[in-house]
């Protein structure tokens, strides 16, 4: 909780910042982006006070709990991911006269993206777009680190005709103020402290008004696990506003982009330690030690750590995956035998594997560890068949009114 407040502190201090860029701004690349960058501080203060009020009505710890059973399925929770959403095209369907003649001055308008998952909101660069542009690009890759299965990134598109003239009035003074020197005093106060009362901050000033530099949503669409992909993949985009909108910009309907999702059971080691593994030389019984390692669907065995170091390949490789069979053997403790077998079907037959842990309770932590495994690649579903790589790119920022050429969505669709 003091975190997320620290958080709504460090948002607001940035609001303030920007507040007074724009009081002295003055060119309409910068005046743009400012205003940008107040309604990502807005939006990140309202998710994060919406996230401490349901902190607040969440019940407390140990109230519930998470507990494992014998087929790890009960009350368990699935690793965490990291969603990446990158490459994204916006096709525009200008008319062909429009498009295609070449005129030297036509209307132009800035357009950014907003993505928003629980209490986390993240933005693109500003991009200006004229009839001479046939996709809306954006080159940002951005990375949502925690998120469950049943995750939604909203995608939002804003836009703004840069044509109309740029001017600002003055910042209103606090609203609270207002409300308490407008209406009599007593009123005045009791609706102040009415509107503070679920707040975890005073009321903040309005924004500054800038004529002319007012972004208007134009599109919006929500992606979840369904919509992961390695590849480009197209969705559909709800389009708001019409052509008498001064925003309005001619969209497909569609958006084009890479949805990434890299569950952590599949880029981190999610069990590791040393294993005893049976192998029969010359139709005798003998075992070797390996250091295992529980990954991506595969029990990864090596002779030592080192070798993972090293990058070298391991010495035997078990697949762990829905069609596997895992059968624990605890022996008496003076035998010494906490032995488990891994079974893979193999051209209709099953291939065992056996292991044994060095206690009852590491094959016990073993055993756990494969019961997770197992629900985190149910839950996670094709985004554990293979690992999705995130790409990050160099940032680069071009001047905002440079138009570029791209590899065209338009033409394609045309």
């Amino acid at each position: 909780e003091c975190d997320t407040q620290e958080k709504i502190n460090f948002e607001v201090r940035m609001r303030e910042g920007i507040c007074r860029l724009l009081a002295v701004s003055t060119q309409k690349e910068q005046l743009l982006r400012a205003v940008k960058s107040l309604m990502v501080c807005n939006a990140r203060i309202r998710a994060y006070r919406a996230q401490l009020q349901g902190r607040k009505g969440e019940p407390g710890p140990g109230s519930t709990g998470e507990q494992s059973s014998e087929n790890g399925t009960k009350d368990r929770m699935a690793c965490r991911a990291k969603v990446a959403i990158s490459d994204i095209r916006i096709p525009l369907m200008w008319k062909g006269s429009d498009h295609f003649s070449k005129k030297e001055k036509s209307q132009r308008y800035a357009v950014f993206c907003l993505f928003r998952m629980g209490a986390e909101v993240f933005d693109t660069e500003v991009t200006v777009v004229d009839e001479a542009v046939t996709d809306i690009c954006f080159e940002n890759v951005t990375i949502f680190d925690e998120a469950s299965p049943d995750f939604q990134v909203k995608v939002e598109v804003y836009s703004c005709c840069t044509e109309e003239s740029l001017y600002i009035t003055n910042t209103p003074k606090k609203l609270a103020k207002k409300l308490k020197t407008s209406l009599s005093k007593a009123t005045g106060k009791k609706l102040k402290a009415a509107l503070e009362e679920d707040s975890t901050e005073p009321l903040l000033p309005a924004d500054p008004v800038i004529h002319g530099a007012k972004y208007s949503l134009l599109a919006y669409t929500t992606l979840g696990l369904e919509s992961a992909d390695d590849n480009f993949r197209t969705h559909n985009l709800t389009i708001t506003g019409n052509e008498e909108s001064s925003f309005w910009l001619p969209l497909y309907g569609n958006m084009c982009c890479r949805l990434v999702v890299q569950p952590s059971c599949m880029a981190r080691d999610m069990m590791a330690g040393f294993l005893n593994h049976q192998q029969m030389v010359g139709g005798l019984t003998s075992w070797r030690r390996l250091y295992c390692v529980l990954r991506g669907g595969k029990l990864l065995c090596y002779y030592s750590p080192e070798e993972i170091e090293a990058k070298m390949e391991p010495a035997l490789t078990v697949s762990i995956n829905k069609e596997t069979r895992i059968r624990a053997v605890d022996k008496d403790s003076k035998r010494r035998a906490h032995n488990f077998s891994v079974i893979n079907p193999v051209a209709g037959e099953g291939v065992t594997q056996r292991f044994a842990a060095d206690s009852r309770d590491e094959l016990h932590q073993w055993m756990e560890a494969f019961w997770q495994h197992f629900y985190d690649l149910s839950q996670w579903k094709h985004c554990c068949e293979e690992l999705m790589k995130i790409e990050i790119m160099s940032p680069r920022k071009p001047p905002l009114f440079l138009t570029k050429e791209a590899t065209s969505v338009y033409h394609d669709m045309s």
